[in-house]
């Protein structure tokens, strides 16, 4: 019996149940996260360690409650995505009270030029992908699971609207290149950490950090209408705010560098919109241009210190 075998069924059940009743069960195992000792709860170390690196101008005591309200928001995303996978399109896509940019991105797909959408784990960025391909045909690239049957149900769900997956490999990248040259559109979460030494390093946040390099490389190479997708729960799961924003320093940047290093301001002015409801429960900092970086392996540690006010340029939270 294959590791994991129940999870596809145990999300396809809890899909089924209100939006409401299950945003209420994650928030809940999210809270009791925020909760726990940290010398037990790995996830909320490794929230705390990014926001106090993010943002440096917060207090220890103010990371310490953003990372409580971030790990109910996280427990709240990642359940209510099975409702947005297991339930009829119409029923999940109602849960979007406002989006705004649609205009200007259907024209921008109608054009003879190709589109790309760079998204980010914002919120119920699941709703977006859905929203977008009401719009038109779209590629998307993802990363598929260890877990056959999960991959399958995540692919499943994602296509419902006209989206087409392909995976982030090899054979992807090829028909993301092929589909921007042939003037369509392609949608990619660009707040992935790749690997491979041809994703260059380029701040985010104040930190260096790998940074797909395929992103330049259609921009550069096809000159795409560029946009920003990002959404937020306001008042809960059933008022998602989505934005379709033209990124117009990405469109125009003519290296590498500009290109990447205007997109990661793009995502963080996305991100600083709603902090509490991105994913920092992510090892997005774990390596620098000199190797690793000590931060997730030595957490206990720093966070004792960073508790006691210490300084975080000492303890490596803030670049120089």
């Amino acid at each position: 019996m294959k590791r994991g075998f129940w999870l596809p069924w145990l999300m396809r059940g809890l899909g089924m149940l209100p939006v409401t009743w299950v945003s209420a069960v994650g928030a809940a195992l999210g809270w009791l996260l925020g909760v726990a000792p940290l010398r037990l709860a790995s996830a909320r170390r490794l929230v705390l360690i990014n926001l106090l690196a993010c943002y440096p101008e917060l207090s220890w005591r103010e990371c310490k409650r953003m990372a409580r309200r971030s790990l109910m928001e996280t427990g709240r995303t990642m359940a209510e995505f099975t409702t947005v996978w297991a339930q009829p399109v119409d029923h999940a896509l109602a849960r979007i009270s406002h989006a705004r940019g649609l205009d200007q991105l259907r024209a921008a797909i109608a054009s003879p030029r190709p589109v790309l959408i760079l998204s980010l784990h914002l919120s119920s960025w699941e709703l977006v992908n859905l929203l977008l391909g009401r719009q038109g045909p779209a590629v998307v690239m993802y990363k598929p699971d260890d877990n056959p049957q999960l991959t399958e149900l995540v692919r499943r769900g994602r296509e419902r609207t006209g989206c087409r997956l392909v995976p982030a490999t090899h054979s992807g990248v090829k028909v993301a290149l092929e589909t921007q040259r042939a003037g369509g559109t392609v949608a990619i979460l660009a707040d992935h950490h790749p690997t491979g030494a041809n994703n260059p390093f380029v701040p985010f946040f104040g930190h260096p950090v790998r940074t797909p390099g395929l992103i330049s490389k259609l921009v550069l190479r096809h000159r795409p209408h560029v946009f920003f997708a990002s959404c937020w729960r306001r008042h809960g799961p059933r008022d998602v705010r989505v934005i379709f924003e033209q990124g117009p320093d990405v469109e125009n940047g003519d290296t590498e560098q500009s290109v990447l290093t205007a997109m990661n301001q793009g995502l963080e002015t996305c991100i600083n919109r709603a902090p509490e409801q991105y994913h920092w429960p992510y090892k997005r900092f774990r390596w620098t241009p000199d190797g690793a970086r000590n931060w997730y392996r030595h957490s206990p540690q720093i966070l004792a210190r960073a508790r006691r006010d210490a300084d975080r340029e000492r303890l490596g939270l803030v670049s120089r």
